[in-house]
């Protein structure tokens, strides 16, 4: 079991940083394209698709499962305060579980929509250019995917002292 939390935590890591450089690309891209059109009149016509297409949805979601891992997601702890810590910890196991099974959800019926649009080879026409985008549909199921995993592993960690020790010392290792 140790084995697969650190795989899954290095993935998740992984998916993270490309996230972030997916923020940096996004950056130096707009401001080229404003220095560009601001110095030389000249415009890349394809900067907002590739914006929108692209790294906006690697931002979006290639970063889930390493938000969960660190437990960096939004919670609202209405009464956790007046919970034992054996109940906080059921609460933290049903919760995790719970999101287990919508993030399994949404990665199942994405993994259909990105299989479906790279059959069909999805294209944005852009003036006289044809883009192909079918691939940036895969950044959600992935991203799904992999939340799907870190909660189940989550949720495991919450209820058992010995997977949630295993989380503990993957997440000290890296």
């Amino acid at each position: 079991m140790t084995s697969l939390i650190v795989f899954v935590q290095r993935i998740a890591r992984i998916m993270g940083y490309i996230g972030a450089l997916a923020v940096i690309a996004m950056m130096l891209h707009i401001s080229l394209d404003v220095l560009l059109r601001n110095l030389f009149r000249y415009s890349m016509n394809t900067v907002p698709e590739i914006v929108a297409r692209y790294y906006m949805t690697a931002v979006a979601f290639l970063p889930l499962g390493w938000l969960e891992f660190r437990r960096q997601m939004i919670s609202v702890e209405v009464i956790e305060f007046a919970l034992t810590p054996r109940l906080r910890r059921f609460s933290d196991a049903s919760v995790m579980a719970i999101a287990a099974v919508i993030y399994g959800y949404l990665a199942y019926t994405n993994w259909d929509k990105a299989l479906s649009e790279t059959r069909v080879g999805t294209l944005v026409e852009i003036a006289t250019y044809k883009m192909p985008v079918w691939h940036s549909f895969y950044f959600a199921p992935v991203g799904f995917t992999l939340a799907t995993i870190v909660s189940v592993l989550m949720a495991l960690g919450y209820l058992f002292n010995t997977t949630a020790t295993q989380i503990q010392e993957a997440e000290n290792e890296h």
